[in-house]
């Protein structure tokens, strides 16, 4: 089958710029009559048609060539390629398939790496049961917190094109009746209103995330975790005002390549009744990745609020695991775990 078409061509403006215009038709377009109106087109809106030519192009295999150019990459314990990649999953991995298609989300721009990561570093630290992915495109980090937590995730998405291409994705994932994706216009569908989400995946745009900062406080559960992107550092600000005015709190700050991941955590009404207690989950060691183009930022904190904050912290995750009991003989026994068992709290000794 022949190529396509190029057709080019020159046009001064008015000021004596010169603009270059392409096209790419299958078959011959031009023709006396068509060079004439495009001349008279540009002469109408001030300036001059220089030249214009066709010329046929060799046939391309744009497919294999973009293939080629989505090589599998591995995001921590994420491999994610293309369903033309057959090679084998190591046994290490997480293997997550994603097509280059209409929708934003293949992996490799800075932001979905971002959000890869700090799943992959909360997930380590606490169990989720009510995972929420909005602004899902491709439904990459619906499909990761799937298969990482190994919990049903609810993903939202206000392009229709977006949640058609995501649920694609969920099928070819085998998780299409774990990922439930749907239209929605930020956290206002009847489907998503729901609240108690204790994990939330945004990886939008700066703007938007400040806007739906209040209504995300309504979805998140006391103690839940959201991971905010698709940020600029000098974005951070704007975001950070919005939540915070919520009551979150910047748990971790992630730079790569010059985009922001930010990780926010609702403070426990249980326990954090003050400033204090919203420090605890800092305390806890973050491992930098070892990802190149990757800088972490850490925040700095206090030893008097150090260990203040590890005692709520090693609280808030002992009392979710222990049946309902009032609240002062619940402390003491947290006090008597800790001192018969010292190794399952290792974190005070840091």
């Amino acid at each position: 089958m022949p190529g396509p078409i190029l057709i080019s061509a020159d046009v001064e403006g008015a000021e004596g710029a010169l603009e270059v215009a392409e096209a790419y038709p299958r078959e011959p377009v031009l023709d006396a009559a068509a060079e004439i109106r495009l001349a008279l087109a540009a002469a109408g809106a001030g300036g001059r048609l220089i030249r214009i030519a066709e010329e046929r192009l060799p046939e391309r295999d744009w497919l294999s060539e973009n293939r080629r150019a989505f090589p599998p990459q591995r995001v921590g314990r994420f491999l994610i390629h293309g369903s033309h990649w057959q090679g084998p999953v190591p046994a290490s991995a997480i293997g997550i398939e994603i097509d280059a298609a209409t929708a934003f989300g293949t992996g490799e721009h800075p932001s979905t790496r971002g959000c890869l990561l700090a799943l992959e570093e909360l997930a380590r630290r606490r169990r989720f049961r009510r995972p929420l992915d909005i602004g899902t495109g491709s439904g990459i980090l619906a499909i990761a917190a799937a298969k990482r937590l190994h919990r049903r995730v609810v993903a939202g998405d206000i392009d229709p094109e977006a949640v058609r291409v995501a649920r694609h994705h969920a099928r070819r994932n085998g998780l299409a009746g774990r990922v439930r994706v749907v239209r929605a216009a930020g956290y206002r569908s009847r489907i998503l209103r729901r609240s108690g989400y204790d994990l939330i995946l945004a990886n939008i745009l700066a703007r938007p995330l400040a806007l739906m900062a209040r209504d995300l406080k309504r979805a998140i559960m006391p103690g839940g975790d959201a991971v905010l992107a698709g940020l600029l550092p000098r974005q951070e600000a704007l975001v950070l005002a919005a939540h915070r005015a919520q009551g979150l709190s910047l748990e971790r700050r992630l730079v790569i390549e010059g985009w922001s991941t930010l990780v926010a955590w609702r403070a426990l009404s249980a326990v954090a009744g003050s400033r204090a207690s919203t420090g605890w989950r800092r305390a806890f060691s973050w491992k930098p990745s070892t990802t190149a183009g990757m800088s972490e930022r850490r925040m700095p904190i206090s030893a008097s609020e150090r260990s203040s904050s590890i005692i709520s912290s090693l609280y808030a995750r002992w009392r979710r695991r222990q049946p309902a009991q009032p609240l002062r003989a619940a402390t003491k026994r947290l006090i008597s775990d800790m001192v018969r068992f010292p190794q399952n709290y290792g974190a005070l000794q840091k």
